[in-house]
């Protein structure tokens, strides 16, 4: 036994050895990050710093496989997130807090006046004390109430299904069920949506083969793991659209698609209609699978999974928009058909204007993967770091056995759809008649996207793999996984001292 526990201590001591300039590194980042937002040297929040940097120097020396080290890294970053992330300081955070409210009494849909629209009187609890530091609220203090109060803004929620609002609500029951405080059940529904999330990414990671690093690396975008602690429902959406994603790139791998991966892969479409809508085409995806893995009945079968999906999102669409206009869209001047009809006689304006939001994605909308709190607060100068770590990432790691052709065509084809759904999703239902533009996109909108042309990519090829033959190239594969995924862990780390540093 002592044998056994000295071995182990050694061990542990040799790891740390090994990886002290990893360690050492995560320090300066700390205390650099906080100087850099002009943290004060006197009343830093050194405490908070040492939980922090003893939190990401346990993730740098764990050693575990690449899907359970991700779901290591969303679990843990994010539990800090959820703590000192202000109070419903995400965007629409509110919103969501109330529908999760409303839906933990029992009801998954919502009615269609403002009248009916009452939730638990928590949430004015929670709205005086809006955007302020959690863990320095009153919220503790005050117990869950049963008193119901109108809330209008739940009609905000409108165009989401209860689906996406099941771990949140199920953080809310629980503290109930414990007579916890307000503050209990904020924490609970931030750590339920989190702990799904990381699940589902886990899941998705495992099942991409051999283009998993690749996979991890978009997927654990800082803004993913922010919005994953809160009471966001994107945080589900996303997490279903990687796991899609991932089964997509797991058919290649197999010599048969069965009848059952077509089924599950329909359902998880049917899901993702209830909450990111735009992202139902992935569907499509299952036309591009080679030839080979599938019969002709199974062509059939796909025909049908898409008209299932189609019917599903047309429905969908019917329920949401017979909520009472006046509540789902206050703003009298932004009404869709009439937009239609005015773009139309305008089309040349709408070109312009379309062709011009796709040349300032990377200088523009992309910054937005490094801004917080309702859009107040940014690490915007690291996103150019960032998108030098992915560029090298993508032209420099073998990314597994690169897929066909009519694959690509596919997954390039399918992923402008999904884009030009989120655009005009935006320019329809969000800007005035006569306005000609595209207002409120966020660059974390298209996170599924980065993944799924992420892992269609193989510039690396001529590096990594042998033209004449088709198996890659011998690496150091735990060391490159290390690597890069320490490296992504570090701009986490920069996105939380900026929290820090706005609110403590």
């Amino acid at each position: 036994m002592i044998n056994y526990i000295s071995q182990n201590a050694s061990d542990f001591f040799h790891n740390i050895w090994q990886k002290k300039f990893y360690i050492l590194l995560i320090w300066f980042v700390i205390f650099g990050t906080y100087f850099y937002f002009d943290g004060p040297f006197n009343n830093a929040p050194v405490k908070t710093f040492v939980l922090i940097g003893g939190i990401f120097t346990f993730l740098s020396l764990i050693n575990l496989k690449l899907y359970n080290k991700i779901f290591s890294v969303i679990l843990f970053t994010g539990l800090i997130f959820c703590v000192y992330t202000p109070n419903m300081d995400t965007p629409d955070e509110n919103f969501h807090y109330s529908r999760a409210l409303y839906i933990s009494d029992g009801h998954l849909y919502l009615p269609s006046s403002v009248e009916e629209m009452k939730v638990s009187s928590d949430i004015s609890n929670v709205e005086e004390e809006f955007k302020k530091p959690l863990i320095q609220t009153n919220l503790e203090k005050k117990q869950l109430s049963d008193k119901q109060v109108v809330y209008s803004n739940l009609g905000n929620t409108n165009g989401y299904s209860f689906i996406s609002y099941i771990p949140q609500t199920l953080g809310i029951i629980i503290a109930r069920l414990l007579h916890l405080s307000v503050f209990g059940s904020i924490f609970l529904g931030r750590f339920f949506n989190l702990l799904v999330f990381a699940l589902l990414v886990r899941f998705a990671i495992k099942k991409a083969g051999d283009k998993q690093l690749i996979f991890s690396l978009l997927a654990i975008i800082p803004i993913n793991i922010y919005i994953a602690a809160s009471f966001n429902q994107d945080a589900f959406a996303n997490g279903l659209i990687f796991l899609v994603i991932g089964l997509f790139l797991s058919y290649f791998e197999k010599d048969r698609v069965s009848n059952r991966d077509i089924f599950v892969y329909s359902i998880l479409c049917i899901l993702i209609a209830f909450s990111k809508l735009p992202y139902v085409l992935l569907i499509c995806l299952l036309v591009f699978l080679p030839k080979e893995k599938l019969n002709k009945k199974q062509y059939l079968l796909i025909a049908g999974s898409i008209l299932m999906v189609a019917l599903t999102s047309v429905i969908w669409l019917k329920v949401t928009s017979g909520i009472n206009a006046t509540v789902a869209h206050p703003n009298p001047a932004v009404n869709p058909m009439k937009k239609i009809i005015f773009t139309l006689h305008h089309f040349s304006d709408f070109t312009r204007m379309m062709i011009k939001e796709v040349v300032n994605f990377i200088p523009f909308k992309l910054q937005s993967l490094f801004t917080f709190g309702w859009l107040t607060y940014d690490a915007k100068a690291f996103m150019w770091f960032y998108l030098i770590f992915i560029s090298v990432t993508l032209f420099i790691l073998p990314n597994g056995k690169p897929l066909k052709t009519f694959a690509k065509f596919g997954v390039v084809l399918v992923s402008m759809g999904i884009v030009f759904g989120i655009l005009m999703t935006a320019y329809l239902m969000w800007g005035e008649v006569a306005d000609i533009s595209i207002k409120g996109i966020q660059g974390r909108y298209f996170a599924g996207i980065f993944v799924l042309l992420g892992c269609i990519t193989n510039f690396s090829r001529r590096l990594f793999w042998n033209q004449n033959r088709t198996e890659p190239l011998e690496y150091n594969q735990n060391e490159v996984e290390y690597t890069f995924s320490y490296i992504a862990t570090l701009f986490i780390l920069v996105s939380i001292i900026a929290t820090i540093s706005q609110y403590y």
